[in-house]
């Protein structure tokens, strides 16, 4: 009587078959990598996209508290007293600047190293759902236009904050720090952000 033949083991999906399909590919550890954010349509976004004066608002409003409070510490720390700086003073004039040089640098590095990261948003950004971005692309700014739309975000608010109302006629709600940067405040509703605080470039 002849041998019998070995057979061989049933393949995936026939019965008696114990081979399973490959599961998902398990992440890589410490793969960090994430996706680009949508860059804008040929026609820029919508304007249901675009952040609202209020929204932009409270976001301001955020930011300037948590920047005095930095500022604050580091005036302590090099021993600049910003809560009552020695005036200057004139006739029919009193006049207080010592808190505006730690202030302004800690405004400046705040808002440039922020707005240039692969989310665009700043702490107050990021709480109010806002996204700072370029208008053209619809990616993060460059470092060098991040600093310029900060320092003249400076130059807005100093004719009673006109180039921050500008919004509020401006079709696409652009502030003229905006205009300068050739940047726009969208919804990250709309727009997801990448990983806040991490460098884009």
């Amino acid at each position: 009587m002849a041998e019998d033949q070995p057979q061989p083991p049933p393949s995936f999906g026939q019965p008696g078959g114990d081979l399973q399909p490959p599961g998902p590919t398990a992440p890589i550890p410490g793969d960090q990598s994430v996706p680009p954010p949508p860059a804008f349509a040929a026609s820029g976004p919508p304007p249901e996209a675009l952040a609202g004066f209020w929204q932009r608002l409270v976001a301001a409003f955020l930011d300037w508290l948590l920047v005095g409070i930095l500022a604050a510490a580091i005036g302590a720390l090099f021993g600049v007293d910003t809560t009552s700086p020695a005036p200057v003073q004139g006739e029919g004039f009193d006049v207080r600047f010592d808190w505006a040089g730690p202030y302004i640098l800690v405004e400046l590095a705040y808002f440039t190293y922020f707005h240039a990261t692969s989310a665009g948003q700043s702490i107050g950004n990021k709480i109010m759902g806002i996204r700072v971005l370029d208008a053209d692309t619809g990616r993060s700014l460059p470092y060098v236009r991040a600093f310029v739309r900060a320092l003249m975000s400076n130059i807005s608010a100093l004719p009673c904050f006109l180039g921050y109302f500008w919004m509020l006629w401006d079709p696409r709600k652009r502030t003229w720090h905006d205009m300068v940067a050739d940047s726009l405040a969208v919804r990250s509703s709309v727009y997801p952000p990448g990983e806040f605080g991490r460098p884009a470039h």
